[in-house]
This record gives C-alpha cells, structure tokens and sequence, in this order.
C-alpha cells in the first residue's frame, strides 16, 4: 500500500503531458573493436521515475550525480536488456551529464570483437510513470545506421544486421 501512495504522489508532482521520449545511441568504433554506448532523457522524468523506483526523492543535480550512479545502474539494469548475437552485454554507468533539461549517461564501453549479427534490445524505461513513453534506440555500426522504436506493449525488438 505504502508503494501505492509514494507511485501515486510521483505521478501527480511529474510533470503532466502526452509526449515522452528517450535515445539510446550505440555506436561501434572499428579502431577499438568496442560499441560506445549513451542514453539521453529529460531530466525531470528520470528524476520522478528513480524518485519512484527508490522511494525516496531524487534530484539529479551535476554536484550530487556520483551518488546516484548506483540507482541509475540498478534501474537501468532492471528496465534494460541489451544483447550481441544473443549474447547478454552489461550496461554500466560510466560519466552521467546533467543539465536543468536533460540528462546524458555514458556507459563504459563494451568490446565486441566477434562478427554482429543481430542486436535485441528490450527496454521499459521511464514507462512505468509514463505510459506514452517512446524510447528510440540508433544503431551504428560499420557505416551503417538501424533504428527500434519501443513503447506501449512493444518493449523488445531485435534487428538482423547485413
């Protein structure tokens, strides 16, 4: 009941409108064999969402960010699949950039020297306050662009690389 209350007060104090979106970037650089990894969202919805995930209130803020990295790393883990040739790759939270409007995580890179052949990605971040909420995912790798779209009741989708 207690989580109840605390998911009912973050809903009303998040801001209130009808379009949420998050990018995730994955980018492979050739020179390292290793896929640069980046999530950007608005500031003011990761804050309500890990406010609500941790039951505790959450300001993200660039002086405070290092205290928060093992919240980010834990919700991101737990909303948040990331798989190489069906093969799971860990996302962890390297340099986090924070401005009044939006929010840039950096995760350490991931080496990946095998041949791509198909990257699933599943996510239900920030969906759990914000229903409507997109979450666009970019793939780069070897001059060529693939892009997902998760939302709603589509949270996976899996992309065959040439």
């Amino acid at each position: 009941m207690f989580y109840f209350i605390v998911s009912l007060l973050c809903s009303v104090l998040v801001p209130q409108h009808d379009f949420h979106t998050s990018w995730m970037n994955l980018t492979f650089n050739e020179k390292n064999n290793q896929f640069e990894v980046s999530w950007r969202t608005d500031t003011e919805h990761l804050e309500g969402v890990l406010t609500s995930f941790s039951v505790a209130e959450i300001k993200l803020e660039s002086t405070s960010i290092e205290d928060h990295k093992m919240l980010l790393n834990k919700y991101i883990n737990k909303n948040t699949s990331l798989l190489f040739n069906q093969q799971k790759q860990l996302l962890e939270v390297d340099v986090v950039e924070v401005t009044f409007a939006e929010v840039v995580i950096h995760f350490k890179p991931i080496k990946y020297k095998r041949k791509l052949k198909s990257v699933t990605v599943a996510s239900t971040l920030l969906q759990m306050v914000f229903p409507n909420q997109k979450n666009m995912v970019q793939l780069n790798y070897k001059g060529k662009m693939y892009s997902m779209l998760l939302g709603g009741s589509k949270t996976t989708e899996e992309v065959f690389l040439d």
